[in-house]
């Protein structure tokens, strides 16, 4: 990123974006972006530069479920190639106003229903880390192309861990904001209840001054010299981890003990039982209706039935037709009125947990296991002698928050020869601020 400053060599915005955009050729092999908006990023640098702003520009890669005004918005499936919004989403519109240029929309696991990036139409998407391992997902290319130095920061989506698992096993920043808290309109749904724009960043204070050009809040710190109380998970979220997460984990743990900090054990079996009950009832319950709501808002002259028929994942495409309201494995009103409540229940469960230990955060792996090799692993992988499936493993740790609306944050843990490790943060609803403060500590005593 550059900062044109008087007193300082002035470098051109246009030399900034030709910059990111040849390090995306550069990296084409990630099949980090679906679309480069080359004339559109370099005519903007040059309006700039033209009225010689002294203004911060900084270059924003944007996942392609979220509207970008005149690229298309494929959701990474085949029916919407020629789907071109004509405004932006608010979140961009946001970013935009604080000085990013969009210079491309990134890769991502079909309809954004899926861990690895895996896509079947635009391929799947590489680790900036090692290109042979899967990036992770949804959010996979943003992930990669922000972990690659491409662009400074990018935008993902978050369902059930879709923006904080990319950024772990990229080994850069990730912050799944409290729902409700980011502006989602225009973008393509899976769930109104769990659904969340993101950023991704390669630094903690790039990610939280992305939140407050999005939210316009400021400030939140933890007071000087006051011990941080961590909540340390009994149940699920530390267990049955990779040899490699564990190493990590371990070691974090061994570096914090030594700080100033307050650990609480909390019995956590609860939630992750919530989320098992609820969690896919409600993506699936809320998918048909929300999914033709967005095609007839946005003019896209087409119905569910077209998207689904067309979908090149015919896995995601079964499950997702099985929904429709003639399909088998339909949601009907009650049992989705039933999920809802069961989640206020949950909420109620994560806010007597936080305010009853006074936790600052919950802390665990984001991930149980690290990236694996490359479209290998799409339905199934190998954990400490099982096999076990591929997608609810990678959301494991992630969803329980996800399905509760609450914020988390990943930070990429110290390792030496393992592929990147993330540790996630958790914590109360709408305490996104004092979580991000939370996060920039514990980065400090782990950096």
């Amino acid at each position: 990123m550059t900062r044109n400053e008087p007193g300082r060599e002035r470098i051109s915005t246009e030399e900034t974006v030709r910059t990111a955009l040849d390090r995306a050729d550069a990296a084409e092999g990630l099949n980090a972006f679906i679309a480069l908006d080359i004339e559109g990023a370099l005519e903007e640098a040059v309006r700039h530069d033209a009225r010689r702003g002294w203004d911060e520009r900084w270059c924003l890669a944007v996942k392609d479920n979220i509207h970008v005004a005149n690229l298309p918005n494929t959701a990474g499936t085949p029916a919407l190639a020629h789907f071109v919004p004509g405004r932006d989403a608010p979140v961009v519109a946001a970013l935009r106003s604080a000085g990013a240029i969009v210079v491309g929309k990134t890769n991502m696991h079909e309809l954004a229903l899926g861990g690895t990036s895996h896509n079947h139409t635009f391929g799947a998407v590489g680790n900036a880390t090692d290109p042979a391992l899967f990036a992770g997902g949804s959010s996979g290319g943003t992930a990669a192309a922000v972990a690659a130095g491409i662009v400074d920061a990018g935008l993902g989506t978050d369902t059930g861990g879709s923006v904080t698992i990319p950024a772990a096993l990229n080994g850069v920043y990730g912050l799944r904001p409290s729902s409700g808290r980011y502006p989602a309109d225009a973008m393509t749904p899976l769930s109104v209840t769990r659904d969340t724009p993101g950023p991704i960043t390669r630094t903690l204070e790039r990610l939280t001054a992305m939140d407050t050009m999005i939210t316009g809040e400021t400030g939140d710190v933890i007071e000087s010299g006051r011990r941080l109380r961590l909540g340390l998970p009994r149940q699920i979220f530390a267990e049955d981890l990779d040899d490699e997460v564990r190493a990590a984990w371990e070691n974090a743990l061994g570096r914090l003990a030594v700080a100033s900090i307050e650990w609480v054990p909390v019995d956590t079996a609860p939630l992750v039982e919530f989320d098992k009950r609820i969690g896919v009832p409600l993506v699936l319950g809320e998918f048909s209706a929300a999914f033709s709501r967005y095609l007839d808002a946005y003019g896209t002259g087409l119905t569910t039935e077209d998207v689904l028929e067309a979908v090149a994942d015919r896995g995601i495409a079964d499950m997702l037709t099985a929904t429709l309201p003639t399909g088998p494995g339909h949601i009907g009103p009650s049992a989705l009125a039933s999920a809802l409540r069961d989640r206020r229940d949950m909420q109620t469960a994560y806010a007597s947990l936080f305010g009853t230990e006074r936790l600052d955060a919950l802390v665990s792996p984001t991930v149980p296991v690290c990236a694996r090799p490359l479209s290998r692993y799409e339905d199934s992988l190998p954990l400490n002698g099982r096999v076990v499936p591929t997608f609810f493993t990678l959301i494991r740790n992630t969803s329980p928050a996800a399905t509760a609306g609450l914020p988390s944050v990943t930070l990429p843990l110290p390792v030496t020869t393992s592929p990147p490790v993330g540790l996630q943060l958790v914590g109360s609803h709408l305490s996104d601020r004092r979580l991000l403060a939370t996060a920039a500590r514990l980065d400090d005593l782990l950096g």
